[in-house]
């Protein structure tokens, strides 16, 4: 059926049934051609959030090309006929020959054959790219000042990114206008090898499996269900040039396009410049999309995932898509569930500790939606009690059994998340795509609070009835080996030459395009943030919020887990209990129904108690929170359970590979067997814990010494005489609890740390600690140096171990500063890769770590990005206490950003040069090394450092 027909349960919605009120004032143009162009201004900073927005994703990706919309995401990172290219008429010449070739290769069957034809792409490829200016669309993006570069594709859409200076406007104009203008396919087979190891992360990725087999269950015969992004692998080793510039010519016009931009502009002039670089693009009619019936879902579909990640479960209803009455109504009933805070399965499961943890959510698309549950186990529990207990809180939606007061917090939970979403501007353009890509008017979709503030509780009820019985699709997550696994394998590819000493004239003519310079500005922090006392002696940091009417109120404590093991145990405690007049359950409601959240958090030198949300509920919030810091009661069957879920935490961390290959392994290397990571309660300790000894703790938080931190529109005075009566200290404080000091490890030799974990990838980590303490000129030319050699799409490691050897998806090296004074300075480096490509990649790192390439005009391009960063930066509202704070850690009283841009301004490539020398060149690493023990090269690892391997329990402590 054609797209635009509804589902079964699915009405159109009314966009002129509804006063349109709109707080970020997002103003529409649309060119003769088609083109859409949507603004919201935002003065707040001189920087302009952009999307490029594409209404063609993996949906509409031929059948036997899956994957084709994602990659030509890639190819479009690689310029046109003019944007790095060298000399156009030959290299197209040679991208017409490997394409033909492709196409050969693609229908060959003789795998002889075939090996012998990519030998011959491999080697015009190679020849191509010496044609090429390397990266060319990212070095000149870069030398912009962009930041967040990128780009993602899904479904139904692929969103080009780019956060960009002001003043840059119109060159950003002028270098995106030319870019879409054409697909080239140069350096083709090294980034379709970098696909392929997307590819093969993502069958060490149990969430994306168990997310694609509910998406199979949900849609069987709708391109949501039947293709991935990612593609198939057989697709992926046959693609077609032919496909790609097809679907180039059939989407990529202007009438199927949009240019959103929230920032600091002028509307006017941005049409202007609309008009004149994407004014002649072309328009052509897009056939609709058109996708079989879906067959309803009557009876429960349940489906098995097996992977080494814990154990968890999702379980999906179908419903309509996001321009029917269904989105706002499953949207309501998914916040009745889970608001992370007073809803049915928050309170009712979470909070009585029925499950590990649970949570709802809505994820909506253009052609259907669904509502998705999802749970983990407790120690000993079954995924199906899980299931039961889910199924259970959608029961008590369907026969009303939620309090009348709650659709009305949602509301105005609602309206408070939207506030402080769309103060920046990043979300800001996120909903616009959303919108745009979605097929429903803006108008429509910012006025879903009014459609929301309209609902009955009857409606959502018969809603529920209707759509969510025992029709789901529900997937089990299983613990176990994945026997279904399939790895992509690597063709023979020989590096391809980098051009870094050339660029094209179309480069060489944005370059020397002036425009106008914007000057820094840098804060002066005592003007800034006013500090006050409190009669108890306590000081009262104030900024006042001039945007909305919500605010911040912390209380910070200058101490956390390194000084006192009990304190983060305490605090995840406080959620389960209540006070002698509420209930723990009663306080998460009331604090809900004010349109307020508190937390108290701790870190390894901080705890923090926070309270945050609408103006109008701060006093009532506060003298809640007090309330519940003095007079909170322990429960001891709630302390019990809390121990065996802070146990299965532990023991669930163990089967995830970012924590064990970032923070177990990571701290074992920088601090051995004793490190912040692992000072931690033993299990006796935990399950000998008295309850009365954790309520002593809570209770003691503001007996020590602290500050308090107010942002809000409330002027100082009404903050100070206020608190003076709220918040009652002990005249006499407790002094801070001293931290423990972890001594950090000296990189003496090159060592490898090999930890055992089953799966497709290896993942490479080196570290190697350097300066002891702190330095502010290290760590701006450390900044300097991670721009041109380390981080970002245009940076030589990049282009060294991805562009030219397609080694690897996902690979840096960072020199990182401490944000303490006392913490030392790490150069460390990462690369995910195949067990087969280990060495390889490992080697390569080495080598250029040690001879770092130098390029004089991409390290003057990486100079004027890093500049023309600060010259557009501006750090407000509440960023600004935060950054005073996080300079003083290190030492600093002022902003350092003036420091950053003075040295910048005058520093030379000698000068980066020199760095490398001083703090790079020579270093000794500890690789830490995590992949499956039977596929790993030992003989090879065994030969770059002592080898050690060590076992969960060695890194985890436990």
């Amino acid at each position: 059926m054609n797209a635009t027909v509804l589902s079964k349960a699915g009405t159109p919605q009314s966009p002129n049934a509804f006063s349109i009120n709109d707080p970020i004032g997002v103003k529409t143009h649309t060119l003769e051609n088609g083109l859409k162009i949507f603004m919201s201004v935002n003065k707040n900073e001189p920087r302009i959030f952009t999307n490029i927005a594409i209404r063609a994703g993996s949906k509409h990706d031929p059948s036997d090309t899956s994957g084709l919309a994602h990659y030509l995401e890639h190819m479009m990172f690689k310029g046109s006929s003019r944007i790095g290219s060298l000399d156009w008429a030959k290299e197209k010449e040679l991208l017409a020959q490997i394409a033909e070739l492709y196409e050969k290769h693609r229908f060959e069957t003789d795998p002889s054959v075939r090996k012998a034809i990519y030998a011959k792409i491999d080697a015009i490829s190679g020849e191509a790219a010496k044609l090429v200016a390397t990266n060319e669309y990212d070095k000149l993006v870069s030398s912009l000042g962009a930041k967040a570069t990128n780009a993602y594709t899904s479904n139904e859409q692929t969103v080009y990114v780019n956060d960009i200076p002001s003043n840059e406007i119109e060159k950003w104009f002028k270098l995106e206008s030319e870019r879409f203008r054409m697909v080239v396919l140069r350096l083709f087979h090294t980034e379709l090898e970098t696909v392929y190891e997307e590819f093969n992360i993502m069958q060490d990725n149990d969430g994306r499996k168990a997310y694609q087999e509910m998406m199979a269950g949900l849609f069987p015969t709708h391109p949501y269900g039947t293709k991935t992004t990612i593609g198939k692998g057989e697709d992926l080793k046959n693609p077609s040039h032919y496909n790609i510039q097809k679907f180039f010519a059939q989407y990529y016009v202007a009438n199927n396009m949009a240019i959103v931009l929230s920032g600091d502009f002028e509307p006017s002039e941005i049409i202007v410049l609309a008009e004149k670089y994407f004014g002649d693009y072309q328009t052509k009619e897009i056939p609709p999309f058109v996708f079989a019936e879906q067959a309803p879902l009557t009876t429960v579909l349940r489906k098995n995932v097996f992977g080494q990640q814990a154990e968890y479960l999702q379980l999906a209803w179908r419903i309509g898509g996001m321009a029917t009455d269904d989105s706002d109504l499953a949207g309501m009933v998914s916040a009745i569930l889970y608001n992370n805070q007073a809803g049915l399965i928050d309170l009712d499961l979470v909070q009585k500790q029925l499950v590990l943890d649970a949570s709802a959510g809505v994820m909506s698309m253009t052609d259907f939606a669904s509502l998705v549950m999802s749970g983990r186990p407790r120690e000993g529990q079954t995924l199906e009690e899980v299931e039961q207990l889910l199924w259970a809180q959608m029961q008590r939606i369907q026969s009303g059994d939620f309090p009348d007061w709650l659709m009305q917090a949602v509301i105005k939970d609602y309206k408070y998340s939207q506030t402080k979403s769309f103060e920046n501007n990043q979300r800001r353009v996120g909903s616009i795509t959303d919108a745009f890509v979605k097929g429903v008017e803006w108008t429509t979709y910012i006025s879903r609070i009014e459609r929301l503030e309209k609902m009955t509780k009857q409606c959502v009820m018969d809603f529920a009835n209707e759509n969510f019985k025992e029709n789901y699709v529900i997937v089990y997550k299983r613990l176990g080996e994945d026997k279904a696994v399939m790895k992509v394998e690597k063709p023979a590819i020989t590096p391809v030459s980098l051009n870094r000493t050339e660029q094209s004239d179309f480069a060489n003519e944005l370059i020397l395009e002036e425009s106008p310079r914007l000057k820094p500005e840098f804060i002066d922090f005592k003007q800034a943030i006013q500090t006050f006392e409190l009669n108890s002696g306590l000081p009262l940091d104030y900024i006042k919020n001039e945007e909305n009417d919500t605010f911040s109120l912390y209380y910070t404590l200058g101490m956390g887990q390194n000084a006192d093991k009990i304190l983060p145990l305490a605090i995840h405690y406080l959620p389960f209990l209540g006070t002698e007049t509420h209930t723990a359950a009663e306080l998460q409601q009331e604090f809900y129904k004010l349109g307020l959240s508190f937390d108290v958090f701790t870190n390894d030198d901080r705890s923090y108690v926070v309270l945050s949300g609408l103006e109008e509920s701060f006093t009532e919030g506060v003298l809640l929170f007090e309330n519940i810091l003095k007079n909170v009661k322990g429960d001891d069957a709630a302390l019990k359970n809390m121990v065996e879920d802070v146990l299965s935490k532990r023991e669930n961390d163990k089967k995830d590979k970012r924590t064990i290959l970032r923070s177990a392994m990571a701290s074992f290397a920088k601090y051995g067997q004793k490190s912040p990571f692992t000072d931690n309660l033993t299990k006796e300790e935990l399950e000998e814990m008295a309850s009365e000894t954790l309520v002593k703790a809570i209770k003691s938080l503001t007996s020590f010494e602290h500050r308090v931190f107010y942002y809000g529109t409330k002027s100082p005075e009404s903050v100070l005489n206020f608190l003076n009566e709220a918040h009652q200290v002990p005249e006499k404080r407790l002094p801070l609890l001293q931290d423990f000091d972890f001594k950090e490890l000296e990189t003496t030799e090159n060592e490898v740390l090999f930890v055992h974990y089953p799966m497709v990838q290896a993942e490479i980590l080196m570290l190697s600690k350097g300066t002891p303490q702190y330095s502010l000129d290290e760590n701006i030319l450390a900044t300097f140096y991670n721009n041109y050699f380390g981080s970002g799409l245009s940076s030589i490691v990049f282009q060294e171990i991805r562009e030219a050897r397609a080694l690897a998806y996902s690979t840096n090296v960072v020199y990182s500063s401490p944000n303490k004074k006392s913490k030392a300075h790490y150069l460390q480096a990462y690369v995910g890769t195949q067990p087969d490509k280990m060495q390889e990649a490992i080697n390569a790192l080495f080598g250029i770590i040690e001879n770092m390439p130098v390029s004089e005009m991409q390290i003057e391009n990486a100079r004027q990005s890093v500049l023309k960063s600060l010259e557009s930066e501006r750090i407000t509202k509440a960023n600004v206490y935060w950054t005073y704070r996080s300079n003083l850690d290190k030492g600093i009283e002022n902003d350092a950003r003036e420091a950053f841009y003075n040295l910048i301004s005058s520093t030379t490539t000698a000068d980066l040069v020199a760095f490398q020398n001083q703090f790079i060149k020579g270093r000794k690493f500890k690789i830490l090394v995590m992949g499956d023990r039977d596929k790993m090269d030992f003989d090879f690892l065994k030969t770059i450092g002592k080898f050690q391997e060590l076992s969960l329990e060695d890194v985890f402590g436990y």
